[in-house]
């Protein structure tokens, strides 16, 4: 590996290594705007001159554009860089507005970042400012303030490069140019919110999350998103302590974490939005029995009594238990305990088809909505006496064969369509556990409410075996709780003997003498920070 010293600091990088990514190895940051490593480069903001120095040749150059080699030296921190930089931060901000203090990248800002580490000059500006075009909507997700834009072309390579397809240009010459638009074209496609987090400056804003919260006011707590197989780490970012123009909402955004072995930079759409389900009027919030709000220990004794009610008589073949891959590996494990090798009920299965169809795409999207269909399946999840179907175990309830079911996380729509009577009528008893009050939920004769991803920590497995965790970022809306807690509650009645203390001990002992588990740092690099997120390049 080639040896190199930046700011009298020596060390080894990687070949081809680029110098601002070499830098940051020794903490040190080159100012940019245009460079991201996911992207080309282009090298058109001029931020990242630096001073380089090989054998007696000595130059200034663009650390974006130059890679580690043996013996080269880089000097960020010169008289005459520190000059280049501030002029080039000066020119920068010539036209751009001052309105920092109503501008939701305040906070996050590169510019104003580095206005305060490289710039504090007095302003020379003596003639008005140009203005561009302001809160132009580029899309259905994002709006674009043109008079903001440092035209680093972030977004327009994004589109170029990654989603394929050119949706963003930057039009015009010298002080008229401005990104805007292709002709006829709409900033729609699946990962278009990728942009606003490229954006340096507070030029593309996300509908979303605009003038909703301010960023030092958000914790930040390491996730998985659930919307799809492909287990994309995110951010989970909230606020608990501010509730104005949120209407109750405590999440606020998600944003992607980096992982090269799974999502890059990127996350889509689908997982970026995805959210709203967690505080939504819907959510079911406390146990019922038959339409009534009772306590825990009322919900959990009438479920005891209805399931004991038919697995003596007529037995394990009149009961089935259907739970939807969207719980974790430690739901999984805690309910096959449960519903298998305790009460021995025959028909079991997780192989629950949706009503909704994904699209696999060449970026991340997976064709699977369900975050850990592999995980149930490394677990061996379902009958042994019966090996259903999901769809077969429907059938055998409306054949009358199957008298009590178990269902969590799912409303069957997939299976059943608008026709929930035609199954729960040949029920004598309907258990189900969800996080939202869904159509199975109005019919039940037992709900019990769980928490959602966010409320709770665990594991999912992705489509490629790799087992991620997720940390609980805020606490379980109502009397909500986390389903393998759901289900030992459950467990305790029927005189188990295997009780766990926390989510780890129930991954530990899932772990044992499985590989796939054992790689899996629980403690890993997880916890609640505050402020900006520190993916951001």
């Amino acid at each position: 590996m080639p040896e190199i010293t930046i700011n009298d600091i020596t060390f080894e990088v990687p070949e081809g290594t680029n110098l601002i990514q070499a830098a940051r190895k020794v903490g040190i940051d080159i100012p940019h705007f245009c460079y991201h490593p996911g992207l080309s480069v282009v090298g058109s903001c001029r931020m990242c001159q630096v001073e380089l120095e090989q054998g007696d040749r000595k130059w200034i150059d663009l650390a974006c554009s130059n890679s580690a080699r043996d013996g080269l030296i880089v000097r960020t921190n010169t008289p005459e860089i520190k000059e280049r930089v501030k002029a080039t931060l000066e020119f920068l901000l010539m036209n751009h507005p001052t309105d920092c203090p109503i501008c939701d990248d305040a906070g996050e800002c590169k510019l104003q970042n580095y206005y305060m580490l490289h710039g504090l000059y007095d302003n020379r500006l003596t003639v008005d400012k140009w203005h561009k075009p302001k809160l132009h909507p580029v899309g259905p997700t994002v709006v674009l303030d043109s008079e903001r834009c440092v035209l680093c072309s972030r977004c327009v390579r994004f589109c170029d490069e990654i989603w394929g397809e050119r949706q963003l240009g930057i039009f015009g010459h010298g002080s008229n140019e401005v990104l805007i638009n292709y002709p006829d074209k709409d900033l729609n496609n699946p990962y278009a919110g990728n942009v606003v987090d490229l954006c340096p400056v507070g030029a593309l804003l996300d509908r979303d999350f605009r003038h909703k919260r301010r960023v030092w006011y958000l914790k930040s707590a390491q996730s998985i998103c659930p919307q799809c197989s492909r287990g994309c780490n995110i951010y989970v970012h909230f606020d608990e302590d501010h509730d104005y123009k949120g209407e109750g909402r405590r999440v606020q955004r998600i944003k992607p974490r980096v992982n090269m072995a799974v999502n890059r930079w990127w996350i889509c759409d689908r997982g970026r939005y995805g959210y709203h389900f967690i505080d939504a009027e819907e959510r079911a919030t406390d146990p019922m029995v038959n339409g009534e709000a009772v306590d825990w220990d009322m919900a959990l004794a009438r479920a005891t009594e209805l399931i004991k009610s038919k697995i003596k008589k007529p037995g394990p073949n009149s009961v089935a238990f259907l739970m939807a891959p969207i719980a974790s590996n430690e739901d999984a494990y805690r309910a096959l305990k449960l519903f298998r090798d305790t009460l021995k009920f025959a028909n079991i299965g997780y192989d629950i088809p949706v009503s909704e169809t994904l699209e696999k795409d060449q970026v991340l999207m997976t064709d699977d909505p369900y975050p850990n269909r592999r995980g149930f399946k490394d677990l061996g999840f379902g009958s042994v006496v019966n090996p259903f179907e999901a769809g077969e175990i429907v059938d055998e309830i409306k054949a009358g064969k199957i008298k009590g079911l178990v269902v969590s996380g799912t409303d069957l729509e997939g299976l059943v369509g608008e026709n929930v009577e035609a199954l729960t009528s040949k029920l004598e008893w309907l258990i189900v556990v969800s996080h939202d009050q869904n159509r199975l939920w109005q019919k039940a004769t037992v709900a019990l409410p769980m928490a959602t991803y966010v409320e709770r920590e665990g594991t999912f497995t992705n489509i490629k075996g790799t087992v991620q965790k997720f940390e609980k970022a805020i606490e379980p809306i109502g009397q909500a709780m986390p389903q393998w807690e759901i289900w030992q509650n459950l467990a305790k009645r029927f005189n188990t003997r295997w009780l766990y203390e926390d989510t780890k001990a129930v991954y530990d002992a899932m772990a044992q003498g499985k590989p796939e588990y054992e790689t899996l740092n629980w403690q890993g690099t997880f916890g609640i920070t505050h402020g900006m997120y520190p993916d951001n390049w």
